[in-house]
């Protein structure tokens, strides 16, 4: 049987003669099938190719997020350690025991010294707590993020506690005014009155009459009224079982019960009750027991009477 051709002419130009020839039908399916299967090749390789490049960039594109990553990771690293020197600083300075981070057990001791009068006010004002558990090995970024965050979240509510403390602690001479002065201090005296020994539980500040008193910190008044010996006074409560009186009061400018707030004017200077003369008692009590005033102000008012005092009172062994 005859094998089927296709005959095909050719016209290279057009004044040479035509070329014909024949293809089996075989080797033109063959070569249409090749034909068609390279397009299809060329096709699912230009797929390949397109793929493996977007894989590419979107893989270069993640090792560049992922070294951005590390460098911050880097930072945050380099900044946790800044911050947890900082808390240190802080820790110190009010204070506290360590925070959530290695440490060793230390020896501690020493006397207690239930008389507040007898200690400096930073003395007196600092704070402890109880150590907290701390971790014996390196721990990771997150941890130690979170370790932080629990510290700082202490150090805020003790600074905020700090703060309360100081401002209803009485640290300012209760008095606007730089002219007065300190016609009594705090300790044994001879009566003005009888010329017995006796002790003197506050200060006698002398000034003009009306003269506006001030309260020396935050706090209620809890006592208004008159007093055998004190006159007209007032009390104030400043929490923590510190309280403070003014006595020889000529008037008052708050009621009982009333919340004040340091500097403001509660009473004015007088000469009511068992006095000699115009002038301020003033006195402090921390946990119901008397102690100097003195102590416990940290302004003078430039006064150089009262500085005379006060060396004289920091010179004492």
């Amino acid at each position: 049987m005859k094998q089927k051709t296709v005959t095909v002419m050719c016209m290279p130009s057009a004044k040479s003669a035509p070329r014909t020839f024949s293809i089996p039908h075989m080797y033109l399916y063959i070569c249409l099938g090749l034909l068609v299967f390279s397009w299809l090749l060329l096709g699912i390789g230009g797929y390949l190719g397109h793929s493996l490049y977007r894989d590419s960039t979107e893989l270069q594109a993640q090792n560049a997020n992922l070294l951005h990553e590390v460098k911050d990771i880097d930072t945050l690293r380099h900044t946790i350690k800044q911050i947890q020197k900082d808390e240190s600083v802080i820790r110190d300075f009010l204070g506290l025991d360590g925070g959530q981070e290695e440490g060793s057990n230390l020896g501690q001791g020493g006397e207690p010294s239930p008389d507040l009068s007898t200690i400096a006010i930073n003395d007196a004002m600092t704070i402890s707590t109880t150590p907290l558990p701390v971790e014996t090995h390196s721990t990771p970024l997150v941890k130690r993020a979170q370790n932080l965050q629990a510290d700082l979240r202490e150090l805020v509510g003790a600074m905020w506690d700090q703060r309360q403390t100081l401002d209803s602690t009485p640290s300012i001479v209760p008095i606007t005014t730089q002219g007065y002065w300190l016609s009594s201090g705090f300790g044994w005296r001879r009566s003005p009155f009888t010329g017995a020994k006796e002790f003197h539980n506050g200060l006698d500040i002398g000034g003009q009459k009306g003269t506006p008193i001030i309260a020396p910190a935050d706090g209620v008044v809890y006592r208004r009224g008159k007093h055998r010996y004190l006159g007209k006074y007032i009390r104030v409560n400043h929490g923590r079982g510190v309280t403070t009186t003014y006595g020889h009061l000529a008037g008052y400018n708050v009621e009982k019960g009333q919340k004040v707030k340091r500097g403001e004017v509660i009473a004015f200077m007088g000469n009511s009750g068992r006095s000699s003369g115009t002038h301020l008692h003033y006195s402090v009590r921390v946990k119901k027991k008397y102690v100097n005033p003195f102590h416990y102000i940290l302004n003078t008012k430039k006064n150089r009477l009262v500085d005379f005092y006060l060396k004289a009172e920091n010179s004492r062994p």
